[in-house]
């Protein structure tokens, strides 16, 4: 069966699903900066002299960045698999739902969504790996199809699928994943989402419910076991060494771009890194706020559209929009810490210093701006899209210093798919 995706969806695919915002083949040079000298730097005298240097750039993003939040989220899918397995023996043994367990399988789901939403702005290397196949397959949004999941279901428990035994690592990316854990954790509704009944396992509807909802937890511990192994699969394409002869991690990789020979020159390195947060512009900005309330052409033409908001099942749109925006900031900051090398710094050694405070403190209005946030993302996008397009306007004030002065300072490329893009 064809993927009911929408439009919109369709759209984005290339965006979200192919990694293209890494191509670095693919995307038009910024000119030189101010003073820009290719290695460390001076302050031009109107502040403290400071020197930078490249290669700490990208130890101190992938020491305190990249590879903690990998593992946090080996950690947390890891608390998403047991609390989705406890909550299903719960309810095939008491014949019931355990609501309290329920409700901690789904925050198990909430905490492992954040902790994954900040690796969708950190999407290098393995991540981007044959068409972003692992990204993929641990979330495929915009392109989701609960149909798809339905029917799994269904072959799940028949334990075969076209006559052999049924292999999640076998199924397509809308079947499994974070995006189909959600679907099945919080729909309130046991009934199938097909077009119609012959899509959907047989006589699914006609089940009576407790059968149902057993199918569904039980591969729910299926797909949540899937996600902790792609997981592990990410920690240990960046952290693992020898796997193969000569073979080492994404992280030996990136902290060596100088000799490894991986990239052409510590330049392309960071231009990977700066790369990865056009996710901010093109995902967060435009298919996450200005999508639903019709600022960007959506699956509904211009019109408000609540079925293109992220996470709708879960109410955990904000909270995405947020992550996302906690990961542009520890990537320009370097981490967590004032003293960790990040962008900041690299803007401040080109004699961009009011650049670097004025980026800084624009992550963190939006940051404020989302906590500050007052009811339900979906009602807002209803009877209150102010609200949204206000978000919107303070996002796009980042973006915009990305697109532009950011890359020009840094004598970075910018993605082809921003260039001449004016929103």
């Amino acid at each position: 069966m064809a993927l009911s995706v929408s439009p919109f969806a369709k759209s984005l695919t290339v965006a979200a699903t192919l990694g293209f915002l890494a191509a670095c083949n693919d995307s038009v040079s910024s000119s030189a900066g101010a003073d820009f000298n290719g290695g460390s730097s001076t302050n031009n005298g109107s502040g403290p002299s400071t020197t930078f240097n490249k290669s700490q750039l990208l130890v101190d993003l992938t020491d305190k960045v990249f590879v903690p939040t990998i593992q946090d989220f080996s950690v947390n899918s890891a608390a998403q698999l047991d609390a989705t397995t406890a909550y299903c023996d719960a309810l095939k043994t008491n014949q019931a739902i355990d609501n309290e367990l329920l409700n901690q399988a789904k925050q198990s789901w909430q905490t492992a969504m954040s902790n994954w939403q900040q690796l969708e702005v950190m999407q290098l290397g393995p991540l981007l790996t044959n068409d972003a196949e692992l990204r993929n397959k641990i979330y495929s949004w915009p392109v989701t199809n609960q149909c798809a999941v339905d029917q799994d279901v269904g072959f799940f428990e028949a334990g075969a699928t076209n006559g052999s035994d049924y292999d999640i690592t076998r199924r397509t990316a809308t079947r499994r994943g974070m995006d189909a854990l959600e679907y099945l954790l919080f729909s309130e509704s046991v009934d199938h989402s097909c077009s119609n009944d012959d899509f959907a396992p047989e006589n699914w509807n006609e089940r009576p419910v407790l059968e149902r909802q057993i199918a569904r937890c039980e591969f729910a511990v299926e797909v949540a076991n899937d996600i902790n192994a792609s997981a592990q699969e990410l920690e240990l394409a960046w952290t693992a060494e020898g796997q193969t002869d000569g073979e080492q991690g994404y992280a030996t990789v990136l902290k060596n771009a100088e000799t490894n020979g991986e990239f052409a020159s510590i330049d392309e390195a960071i231009n990977r890194v700066s790369d990865a947060l056009f996710y901010v512009d093109k995902i967060t900005k435009d298919a996450k706020l200005g999508a639903p309330v019709g600022l960007i052409t959506n699956s509904c033409g211009t019109a408000t559209c609540t079925e293109d908001i992220e996470s709708q099942l879960s109410a955990h749109s904000l909270q995405n929009i947020r992550a996302n925006m906690v990961a542009m900031q520890r990537i320009f900051k370097g981490g967590d810490a004032d003293t960790d090398t990040g962008f900041d710094d690299y803007l401040v050694a080109v004699n961009a210093e009011s650049l670097a405070v004025t980026m800084a403190a624009d992550i963190q209005a939006m940051i404020d701006a989302i906590d500050a946030f007052e009811g339900d993302f979906e009602t807002a996008v209803v009877n209150e899209p102010a609200k949204v397009q206000a978000l919107y306007e303070d996002i796009k004030k980042v973006t915009d210093n990305l697109k532009s002065a950011f890359i020009t300072f840094l004598s970075l490329q910018l993605p082809a798919s921003s260039a001449g893009d004016a929103d």
